[in-house]
């Protein structure tokens, strides 16, 4: 079986199951996604050790599944604001792992590095949860058009830039990607959200064209991001989790970057 055969029989399956975790209810989404986080940010942390740097992984892991659990629950309306008070407290905790693996690496390296998984993977996820609850009760179309609109942005600029590619985009960090491939990217992005809002409505066709804009610009660049670390680190993959696509790490890189854009250009238009 070919890579492409691989890769499309591993999208679909994957695509499978993230859809309708994410169409089932709010708590099937709210552990979907949760499961996508933890394993982004383990394979960051693996990137981490790579560099000889050694992460505090257990107390990043720990952390980010109570912002997000504190965060879902919030607006599932299981706890009120004062909950989060223990956020502070919690997040402080990693400055005594230095005390406590004293001697093993250095210290400001790793604490750098574990904060650094917080702030790159789990907010970024956290934000999703805030959208799927934007009308004050859980709606999954939302998340399913951002989603959507970075599968499709990949998608479409593999294709074209196979087909086309020919201008180079950013070569010294990403040899293959090219100015076309981004263009068709972009166009098969804002097709796919022109039949989002024919189905769903929620935004206007202009302002789903705008979603996709943002999130194709922005998700080109999260790809970038991880590239250049990935090159930096000389390796190709930031795992091997999924088949024919590397790890996860690989496959959201950039609806990490898009999301905080996407998130506040949603706010802004609704």
């Amino acid at each position: 079986m070919n890579n492409l055969a691989v890769r499309a029989i591993t999208a679909i399956v994957g695509l499978t199951i993230i859809i309708t975790g994410i169409v089932f209810s709010p708590w099937t989404f709210a552990a979907v996604i949760l499961v996508i986080v933890l394993l982004t940010l383990r394979e960051f942390y693996g990137l981490a050790r790579t560099a000889e740097t050694k992460p505090y992984e257990v107390w990043g892991l720990v952390f980010s599944f109570i912002l997000f659990a504190l965060i879902f629950l919030y607006y599932q309306g299981e706890i009120d604001t004062s909950t989060f008070w223990m956020l502070p407290a919690l997040f402080s905790t990693v400055f005594l792992y230095p005390l406590i693996r004293y001697g093993q690496g250095h210290a400001i390296n790793s604490l750098a590095v574990s904060v650094l998984g917080v702030l790159y993977i789990a907010m970024p996820f956290c934000l999703m949860i805030p959208l799927a609850f934007i009308s004050g009760t859980f709606q999954f179309e939302l998340i399913l058009g951002v989603l959507f609109a970075q599968w499709a942005n990949d998608t479409g600029a593999y294709f074209a830039g196979k087909a086309f590619g020919k201008t180079k985009l950013f070569e010294k960090v990403s040899p293959k990607k090219t100015w076309e491939g981004s263009i068709g990217g972009l166009v098969l992005s804002i097709g796919i959200l022109m039949v989002f809002c024919h189905f769903f409505g929620i935004m206007s066709y202009l302002e789903w064209a705008g979603l996709a804009v943002v999130i194709s610009i922005f998700g080109s660049l999260g790809d970038l991001v991880e590239s250049a670390f990935k090159r930096v680190l000389a390796i190709k993959d930031s795992g091997s989790t999924i088949p024919g696509h590397g790890g996860f790490l690989d496959r959201f890189d950039g609806l990490i970057l898009a999301l905080p854009f996407a998130t506040a250009y949603i706010h802004f238009v609704i």
